[in-house]
């Protein structure tokens, strides 16, 4: 196996090796020097670039991707010098191009924007945990807190708000759990429906009925319960309800005359519903 690394980032080449239980070295030519990496069945065991040995080889070329690629099947490891976990040693890895680049951000070098680029996820991303040996990865309280909130309902901003964290903190966590394999991503936006106002009886001020089989259907889309929706009106302005289950609502949102006055709204007005957890 051969490459260049900018096409394949070291991430990738170590998770490769690693999921394929590979024995062996992997060697690259980096303009600084050779950087010899030694895998046993799929962990990585020894690691030497110029003057550092270990776990300090690694992370200084995931500083500096650059350079050509070979594998060696089957090489022997001549020394034993990383104890760590190969998850754990590539989330460290990331933390540390992470730390680069924000206290460095005029210096921003090339080959750390290819070894790690920006997240540019949109806030409704939704992130979930995507491996049961999570617990085996050691997380610092940010991280932690942030993967036990992706739960596959929430989106980042509301992970964001839940967390009390910065989205573009966020979005780094999230990036850097989801490299090692720890979250996966997935744009879950729940479908929209197109409902018309009727007057509903024995509905609280402030909150509107939706039909329990729409409300089922966003339910499994999200992962949690719809407690709250967000109506866009026909001339765009938007409007968040608390919503409850009615049986047989059908195509209706239904309003208390109280509520539809208050919006001034009338029945029959064609409104686009949609889940709005986390909206007051």
């Amino acid at each position: 196996m051969t490459g260049t690394l900018g096409l394949f980032s070291l991430v990738d080449l170590f998770q490769l090796l690693t999921a394929s239980s590979r024995t062996g070295r992997l060697l690259v030519e980096h303009p600084e020097g050779t950087a010899r990496f030694y895998f046993d069945r799929g962990k990585v065991v020894h690691a030497e670039f110029g003057e550092c040995r270990g776990v300090d080889a690694v992370y200084h070329l995931f500083g500096d991707e650059r350079g050509s690629f070979e594998f060696g099947l089957g090489l022997p490891a001549p020394d034993t010098t990383i104890q760590t976990s190969t998850d754990n040693l590539l989330l460290e890895a990331i933390r540390r191009v992470d730390e680069y680049r924000r206290d460095n951000p005029v210096q921003d070098t090339q080959a750390v924007n290819q070894a790690n680029p920006q997240p540019s996820y949109a806030p409704d991303v939704v992130p979930a945990a995507a491996k049961d040996d999570a617990d085996d990865l050691t997380l610092a309280d940010k991280e932690s807190e942030v993967l036990r909130l992706a739960n596959g309902g929430r989106n980042l901003s509301e992970i964001a708000q839940s967390a009390g964290l910065g989205l573009d903190e966020v979005r780094k966590i999230v990036a850097r759990l989801s490299q090692v394999g720890a979250l996966e991503l997935q744009n879950k936006k729940p479908r929209v429906a197109r409902l018309v106002t009727q007057l509903g009886k024995r509905l609280p001020r402030g909150t509107v009925g939706i039909d329990e089989q729409i409300l089922a259907n966003w339910e499994r889309m999200l992962g949690e319960p719809t407690t709250r929706v967000a109506c866009r009106r026909p001339d765009g302005k938007v409007d968040v309800y608390a919503v409850q289950g009615a049986s047989g609502a059908g195509p209706y949102l239904l309003l208390s005359k109280e509520t539809l006055f208050a919006a001034n709204l009338s029945v029959n007005t064609a409104l686009l519903v949609k889940p709005a957890n986390g909206l007051n």
